[in-house]
């Protein structure tokens, strides 16, 4: 939180020097007639290039920009032609001042963009830092994704170090964006909240519970081998197959399922391997 408060204080003060700046230039050019106007409006566009595009972008434009209007202005200098967009003179010494400036102020409006473009990266880490702190899907009370990858691969190394096993249990909701179009967010959270009491009731205290993804849920069921998964299928078709709507109206749900019984001496290594595994089984089996 501090380097973002000094990044937001870095950003005001560059924003002020650059405003202040901003005018210094419009006084004397202003003077200058229609020639110096023109350029105020061009230096005005190459800083708002370089604030949208960071600094080397802006320099790019500056540095072009610089080279065609000063080549111009040598050119009429030697050939001792009148200066086409205004009765007075634009001097050479008031172009090089203009393109100093010019220069400065692209680098400060870079600075912001960069100032800029790295606070929204380090608010978006903090985001993702946070999200995965926060454990607990708030409409199920189940544990996230984040949560579940760490539970999943405590439970492996301990199974692969002590032996026993455990069942990893997938369950993706059919037709979810339906329902939620159908019958709207309040509808929807009651449906989730009913779920999770649902899948509770049928885990054992020491199970975990996971939503990872909007409509999928995962169950990790600790010391179980494939034998035991039936019954919990069973259990499971009679809880969630069918909810009560708010008005006490009955719907009927569909679910894709799959599962993995992962023993001591199962040759999937990681966490991303069993995951993969049991989602492809999730495309045939329908609970």
């Amino acid at each position: 939180m501090r380097k973002i408060f000094d990044s937001e204080v870095k950003i005001l003060l560059l924003v002020i020097t650059f405003i202040m700046l901003l005018h210094i230039p419009g006084y004397f050019l202003i003077k200058e007639g229609t020639a110096g106007i023109l350029l105020y409006g061009f230096l005005v566009l190459l800083v708002f290039i370089a604030f949208l595009f960071g600094t080397v972008t802006g320099l790019y434009s500056s540095l072009i920009f610089i080279f065609i209007i000063g080549s111009g202005l040598v050119y009429l200098s030697l050939t001792h032609t009148s200066n086409p967009f205004s009765t007075t003179t634009f001097e050479m010494p008031l172009f090089l001042g203009y393109g100093f400036l010019l220069i400065i102020m692209v680098l400060i409006a870079g600075k912001i963009h960069d100032n800029i473009t790295n606070l929204g990266k380090m608010n978006r880490r903090l985001v993702d830092e946070n999200s995965q702190y926060v454990a607990v899907d708030v409409d199920t009370g189940f544990d996230n994704k984040h949560r579940m990858v760490i539970e999943v691969e405590m439970e492996m190394k301990r199974v692969k170090r002590y032996g026993g096993a455990f069942t990893l249990i997938l369950l993706q909701m059919d037709h979810f964006e339906d329902f939620k179009k159908l019958y709207g967010e309040k509808e929807t959270s009651h449906l989730l909240l009913s779920l999770g009491e649902a899948m509770l009731d049928v885990m054992r205290l020491t199970d975990r519970k996971f939503r990872y993804e909007q409509d999928r849920f995962a169950l990790l069921l600790t010391h179980t081998d494939s034998k035991s998964v039936e019954i919990v299928y069973e259990k499971l078709v009679q809880r969630i197959t069918t909810h009560q709507l708010l008005n006490n109206k009955y719907v009927t749900l569909s679910f894709r399922s799959g599962h993995i019984a992962y023993e001591q001496h199962s040759s999937i290594e990681d966490y991303q391997a069993l995951f993969s595994q049991v989602e492809s089984e999730m495309v045939f089996r329908e609970l």
